[in-house]
């Protein structure tokens, strides 16, 4: 393939795939770039410390630190802020809840005003621009279907396949949840209930989170959008490569990028377009590492907003435990390995402050995991010896429990961002990203109250007990906000297209272009967008604007 392509594409997960896949569909070529392996079903295994506890999918902190800094807490270098390094990305070890965000999501600034301590924006397109997308990567992925939830948006196209299985004790939790007047549904899933474009229907081993899928029904993008893009002969897929500078001409317009290749030399790959989808703190990064004369505090940062505006998932949880012998569970838990059940009725009630969504699940199959969950409990002395297999006999063998996980809305705050840290530098001597995590009131509020209405609903089961997990926290793997899409290139880093107000032909297609989190898990959203940022740059190639 020519040194020049049509586009080069820095990265390989949600933002990036849906991209290549269009552009390569409308004969353009395409250079894609991706820092870690390109993984096969061969190498999915169910080993949790190899999987789990190394370096499988997250640079360990000595070779690719992140340095996480707290009110009140000195920085800390850790590999918290990674989502995968692999073809694929993150949804190579997603467990495929797959959630549309709601029309007012988009319009955070008009539906809630100005909120002290924050600062929120609408986006510049609506909910009926993106929902095309969301259709068509629905259909492509081979979305399995849900129940019916009424707070969901409007849905022109049903997924293409029916429901998966789901365990018994669904019906038990949905029991309460009815009794008290709510509208439990069951989530759809990106994991086949069926074949389903020469992908075989899943085989329920219970190990879609943090592990890839061994018979590839899971629809994460490497076996999807990437192999549907690499079928048409005109994407150049390197894996290993790790870019550090996206590079400029003397016309202000981006050429092409530098890169260290798999076995570590020095590389350049040039396009007539650059699409970045590296993860929200690793697209800033980048843009920020990219100086030059025309750019001195970082690519396509003018405004002084590239990092600015970082956001997370909030996150709280509970879990509830159940004898043995109850009939909703049944001895074998592996047979149904699926609860998936949520609850949005406190998405954005009348009377009290948006929320987000309820997700009820079974425990992971991991067994370490909640062995070490055990020895700390909720206080902050380790529990050893016969206390620590008691609580092990307890839950391994006397007891069923379910569990619950909330994702609500994180607002965008001045605390909150990415920067570069120049003492902290990964295993190429570049400054690592700095990641500042601040909470506004609102993100604990919002956790609470999800938090409660789950153990209401738990508790409404008639179980054993009920044990809270942290309220107010965050799930990093859900990122957005750091390159804020706008109309305006005083207060936003890209148009409504995803290209930089800065750079005619640089584009970001992953979250980093959110201006809002909502009170879902994001991953949809993200191909949906990419997928239209994609049909933008075909466009604009169309119209010889590139």
């Amino acid at each position: 393939m020519p040194t020049e392509s049509d586009a080069v594409i820095v990265g390989s997960g949600a933002g990036a795939a849906p991209v290549a896949w269009a552009l390569t569909r409308a004969g353009l070529r395409v250079t894609m770039l991706e820092k870690g392996p390109h993984l096969s079903a061969k190498d999915f295994v169910h080993d949790e410390i190899g999987t789990c506890r190394r370096d499988f999918w997250v640079p360990m902190p000595a070779d690719d630190p992140h340095v996480v800094v707290r009110a009140g807490q000195p920085p800390r270098a850790t590999n918290e802020g990674w989502i995968a390094q692999c073809v694929g990305g993150g949804t190579v070890h997603m467990s495929g809840f797959f959630f549309r965000m709601h029309p007012d999501d988009l319009r955070q600034a008009s539906v809630r005003g100005r909120i002290e301590g924050a600062d929120v924006a609408d986006w510049p397109i609506s909910y009926g621009e993106l929902e095309p997308f969301y259709d068509e990567v629905e259909q492509i992925i081979g979305l399995s279907a849900g129940g019916e939830n009424p707070f969901e948006p409007r849905r022109r196209k049903p997924p293409p396949n029916p429901p998966v299985l789901v365990h018994p004790a669904a019906e038990l939790l949905a029991g309460a949840a009815r009794g008290l007047g709510w509208h439990p549904f069951q989530t759809c899933r990106a994991v086949l209930s069926r074949p389903h474009r020469g992908r075989p229907a899943c085989v329920y081993c219970a190990f879609c989170a943090s592990y890839g899928c061994e018979h590839d029904a899971k629809s994460d993008v490497r076996v999807t959008f990437l192999a549907e893009a690499q079928a048409t002969g005109k994407l150049d897929l390197r894996a290993g490569c790790h870019v550090h500078e996206v590079e400029t001409g003397a016309d202000g317009k981006a050429t092409g990028v530098v890169y260290r290749d798999d076995k570590g030399a020095l590389a350049r790959a040039g396009g007539r377009v650059v699409v970045l989808a590296c993860s929200a703190i690793e697209t800033a990064r980048l843009l920020l590492l990219s100086k030059s004369g025309r750019f001195p505090h970082g690519l396509a940062n003018g405004s002084g907003l590239v990092g600015k505006h970082l956001m997370f998932s909030t996150f709280s949880g509970a879990r509830a435990s159940y004898p043995r012998g109850h009939a909703s569970f049944g001895e074998d838990m592996r047979a149904h390995p699926f609860l998936d059940l949520a609850l949005q009725d406190f998405y954005a009630p009348k009377d009290g402050p948006k929320a987000g969504t309820i997700l009820f699940l079974l425990p992971h199959p991991n067994p370490i995991h909640h062995a070490e969950r055990l020895a700390v409990g909720q206080g902050t002395s380790i529990v050893l010896g016969s206390a620590l297999k008691k609580r092990l006999k307890t839950f391994f063998v006397e007891t069923r429990s379910l569990e619950v996980e909330t994702f609500g809305e994180y607002l965008p705050t001045a605390g909150s961002f990415v920067d570069l840290d120049e003492r902290a530098k990964d295993r190429h001597g570049l400054p690592a990203a700095r990641i500042h995590v601040a909470h506004h009131e609102h993100d604990f509020s919002a956790s609470k109250l999800l938090q409660d209405r789950a153990v209401a609903m738990l508790e409404a089961t008639s179980p054993l007990g009920v044990e809270r997990e942290r309220s107010g926290g965050e799930s990093m793997v859900l990122q957005m906000g750091t390159c804020r899409m706008g109309k305006k290139a005083s207060s936003s880093v890209l148009d409504a297209s995803g290209r930089a107000h800065e750079v005619r032909n640089l584009y970001v297609s992953d979250a980093s272009s959110f201006p809002s989190s909502s009170g879902v898990p994001i991953t949809l959203t993200i191909l949906a967008n990419a997928l239209r940022v994609g049909r933008t740059v075909i466009d604009r190639f169309k119209r010889r604007e590139h």
